[in-house]
């Protein structure tokens, strides 16, 4: 009974992600300050009421990079055939702590600029919300570099791999106007040093396990 339960659980929870997925990813593009904002206000909630029209933000991303993942795979667009990148099990691992190192950064960026004291509640609730944008900017960036794969069209990659940049620090600028009640230059600034930060942690990870 207890297995059959499980299951239960396991196809319900399956098919909430088909339902709620697409919901997810369209309000996180479309109105992504809207779903940060809501993400606060849903992470203390009780568990079984925390985002029960959404998917949970790390959920969300770490489905987005699975969904990324099985597209390259079925069309064998893996970027390395040799090293440490050439194994699937090891480019899935590292895009997961590289994706999760965005909201990471800029989450600590949030809590150094306020002035709030470190600690697992403080760094949860900007966490959260940061990984409901880290997913389209997963999507998009990954996509731009899918599409150098499939058509050698290195201008069209790149070219959506910046507009995905542009997007993403837009709105970490409208985030942290609004958070910390700053002018839009000193916002862009704490956007970008976030995000430079995370970009470097994630270049200098990516070269040591690869040469590893």
């Amino acid at each position: 009974m207890k297995i059959i339960k499980s299951l239960e659980l396991l196809l319900y929870e399956l098919m909430v992600w088909l339902v709620f997925y697409p919901l997810t990813l369209a309000r996180s593009i479309i109105h992504p300050l809207r779903l940060m904002v809501y993400s606060d206000e849903e992470v203390d909630q009780a568990e079984e009421d925390r985002y029960s029209d959404t998917l949970s933000p790390p959920i969300f991303l770490a489905i987005t990079l699975g969904l990324i993942h099985l597209v390259e795979l079925t069309e064998g667009w893996n970027v390395q055939s040799e090293g440490f990148f050439a194994d699937d099990k090891n480019l899935i691992a590292y895009r997961l702590v590289a994706f999760s190192l965005f909201p990471l950064m800029l989450s600590l960026r949030l809590l150094r600029s306020k002035g709030i004291a470190l600690d697992r509640k403080t760094l949860r609730e900007p966490f959260y919300a940061q990984c409901f944008i880290a997913a389209p900017f997963a999507l998009g960036f990954n996509a731009g570099v899918m599409t150098i794969a499939a058509t050698n069209t290195f201008t069209l990659g790149l070219s959506i791999m910046l507009a995905t940049v542009i997007w993403y620090l837009a709105v970490q600028t409208a985030w942290f106007r609004e958070e910390r009640g700053s002018s839009r230059l000193r916002a862009f600034g704490n956007a970008a040093r976030g995000f430079f930060e995370a970009l470097v942690i994630v270049i200098l990870l990516g070269v040591v396990v690869d040469v590893v």
